[in-house]
């Protein structure tokens, strides 16, 4: 049980660290690297990135909150809100990342024409930040589901008031 407690809310508190530090880290950089003539557009740039810093803020207090909660089964609706957070924030860091050199928030996000965003090209390179939206929207995942086994196997708080 209380293996359980700890990895959960370690898992889910670095997978909640994860998500906010890829969602303000770069996630597309567009020209040549390393050189003056290039734009990192950040995840905080986009909407998707936005959604993601939500996710990680909201798993982050799901974790505390389970800590509080008085009962088995609003610990285990705060495990399972951590675990779902952690899906979407996962499911939009591997959406960009498959598509996101053509995304229009990108091309919206730089204030360029389409036309001239196609001439880039090869010019565009993923950055880290979605990488790590990924991973840490896995962990918040395992962290949930773990969070929701100690919840399940944890007594229910005996209330010592007058006997």
């Amino acid at each position: 049980m209380l293996a359980s407690r700890l990895a959960g809310f370690v898992v889910a508190s670095v997978g909640a660290l994860l998500m906010g530090g890829g969602a303000t880290a770069t996630w597309i950089t567009v020209g040549i690297p390393n050189e003056s003539a290039h734009t990192a557009i950040r995840g905080t740039d986009l909407p998707d990135g936005v959604v993601v810093l939500l996710c990680a803020i909201v798993t982050l207090a799901g974790v505390v909150a389970t800590r509080i909660a008085g009962s088995t089964s609003a610990r285990q609706a705060l495990g399972a809100l951590v675990g779902i957070v952690g899906l979407v924030a996962g499911a939009i860091g591997a959406a960009f990342l498959s598509g996101g050199k053509d995304r229009e928030a990108v091309i919206k996000a730089l204030g360029i024409p389409r036309d001239l965003w196609s001439q880039f090209g090869a010019f565009r390179d993923l950055g880290p930040g979605a990488y790590l939206v990924v991973i840490g929207g896995l962990m918040g995942i395992v962290g949930g589901i773990l969070t929701m086994a100690w919840a399940h196997d944890e007594p229910e708080p005996q209330d010592p008031g007058i006997a």
